[in-house]
């Protein structure tokens, strides 16, 4: 009975994949989706990079997400995903996908749309992408992959 509940727990989780934006708008972003599984693509990392430096809210926030995830690494593996307390997963998605037709895949957002896009083919559970950006939102709309905004109160 346990295994049929745990399945059925498991088949409810949804996949959020987390856009840079999300990130730099609310640090504590990375921890709102308990119950849930979190993907950040590693472009991302490589973007939050680019922040860390910066003076102000920023660059505060974009150290803070780098350190939280230095800390997971003691956990266990970002590769395969880290359980944190509230029952969410936090993992990095270090795979090259596929750009969808139409994109330049030189761009930093089209490859966090093409691992949305992957993920959205390949997953049972629901894939949703979080982003700050219209733009970005509109894009995945086209594509047929399912993306909302992020409020820091929802």
């Amino acid at each position: 009975m346990d295994k049929i509940i745990n399945t059925l727990e498991e088949s409810k989780r949804k996949t959020f994949i987390i856009d840079t934006s999300v990130l730099l708008y609310d640090k504590c972003s990375i921890h709102s989706f308990p119950g849930n599984d979190v993907v950040l693509p590693l472009v991302v990392l490589d973007e939050l990079d680019r922040f860390k430096e910066k003076p102000g809210l920023l660059g505060e926030y974009s150290r803070y997400i780098n350190r939280f995830l230095d800390e997971l690494r003691k956990e266990g593996s970002l590769h395969d995903g880290v359980r944190i307390s509230n029952d969410q997963t936090i993992r990095v998605d270090i795979d090259i996908h596929e750009t969808p037709a139409g994109l330049d895949s030189t761009v930093g957002d089209n490859k966090i749309i093409a691992t949305a896009f992957a993920l959205t083919v390949a997953s049972t559970n629901q894939v949703i992408m979080v982003t700050k950006d219209i733009n970005f939102r509109i894009k995945c709309d086209s594509l047929g992959i399912k993306a909302e905004d992020y409020y820091k109160d929802r």
